[in-house]
């Protein structure tokens, strides 16, 4: 494997730890069902986990759910199993896309997308962490000062296979 594509491998990790992170301490909590931030926290995570299954590959691939936390007609909020359940095929689906990436497939543009393949992986970091961020502002008010656990670049980590 290149040294990019590893690099790349490692960062995504990161994010899954970051993700399991804040899962985790909504199972501590009773806040996963609150608007907090006008939003409720649990369709935050969907909405966090939905961008990352739609862009991280190809989003002109990629047929929407029939539930969208951004339709506010549904006024449905995903239970915590569901959530953890669609984080665990988010993270199966992109493991498996790493696994076929290389380093000079980065510069190509997916069928029918305006982005390469790298300017969407990137962009995912980007809006990831934002929700991450988000995310634990709103349980650290919440909680008066704790928070998940943050994995950054110096956070060990477990290879994706």
């Amino acid at each position: 494997m290149d040294d990019l594509i590893r690099i790349i491998k490692e960062q995504t990790q990161t994010l899954y730890l970051n993700t399991d992170a804040i899962l985790d301490a909504l199972n501590e909590s009773d806040l996963y069902d609150k608007n907090i931030c006008d939003w409720p926290l649990g369709d935050q995570i969907y909405h966090m986990l939905h961008s990352m299954n739609y862009w991280f590959i190809n989003p002109s691939l990629y047929p929407e759910p029939d539930y969208s936390p951004t339709d506010k007609g549904t006024k449905k909020i995903l239970t915590k199993n569901e959530i953890i359940e669609y984080c665990k095929s988010v993270k199966d689906k992109i493991t498996k896309y790493l696994e076929n990436l290389n380093s000079d497939s980065l510069a190509e543009r997916p069928p029918n997308c305006q982005f390469s393949k790298l300017a969407l992986i990137l962009g995912q970091f980007r809006h990831f962490m934002y929700h991450v961020g988000l995310i634990h502002g709103c349980l650290r008010i919440h909680t008066k000062g704790t928070s998940p656990q943050y994995f950054g670049l110096d956070s060990p980590i477990k290879p994706l296979s």
